[in-house]
């Protein structure tokens, strides 16, 4: 017989589980990009008791990046933008070769010698190039807030975006992929000394 499995929090025994995660999405409504919301699996720090309640406290509520990120640096993980199918040069930087070489000059010189005769895995071949998983390390959060209390839309609004119409972040630096990709913004797995002493002053922000 199948066990059964209850859906309600009451019905969780201590020592039934070996750990807790909890699947979030985005309100897209919010902010009319697009119409399918992101989904995604976060992962909860601290003991098992800690993980339940804070589950218990959190689920079918809105969550806002000012509940969880303060003031200084986080990671961003994101998709970069897919390039497709792509040459070694590009892929791996290779120099180009002369204009007298043989077979080509947007290629590596010899694939390999005649004995072991093979290709090894270590050569810079053709192929895939973007859409890769990447994570931006420490990066300093210069300002945050509401759309209403401070307004930073630009004329016309942001080029591939357009305006902004509730919370937002603003971070140093760039973080990976196109306009309107889905990102996670956790904390800092090593943080640097250096990147939370940065200040920034503005002279206007509108």
């Amino acid at each position: 017989m199948p066990k059964k499995e209850s859906k309600k929090f009451e019905d969780i025994k201590e020592g039934s589980y070996d750990d807790i995660k909890v699947l979030v999405y985005s309100q897209v409504k919010k902010t009319n990009i697009k119409k399918t919301p992101d989904m995604h699996e976060i992962g909860l720090s601290g003991e098992l008791h800690q993980k339940l309640d804070l589950a218990k406290n959190i689920f079918s509520k809105d969550i806002s990046f000012k509940d969880f990120v303060k003031e200084g640096i986080v990671d961003v993980r994101g998709l970069t933008k897919g390039k497709g199918l792509n040459g070694p040069t590009k892929r791996y930087g290779l120099d180009l070769r002369s204009h007298k070489a043989e077979k080509g000059q947007r290629f590596h010189g010899s694939g390999g010698p005649w004995h072991p005769s093979r290709v090894e895995y270590t050569q810079p071949m053709a192929g895939q190039l973007g859409f890769f998983t990447r994570v931006n390390y420490n990066n300093k959060i210069i300002f945050s807030g509401n759309i209403n209390e401070t307004n930073i839309n630009q004329k016309g609004g942001f080029m591939h975006f357009g305006d902004i119409k509730n919370d937002y972040i603003i971070l140093q630096g760039s973080i990976s992929g196109p306009q309107k990709r889905a990102l996670l913004i956790t904390a800092p797995l090593r943080p640097n000394k250096k990147h939370v002493k940065k200040n920034f002053e503005f002279l206007e922000l509108r």
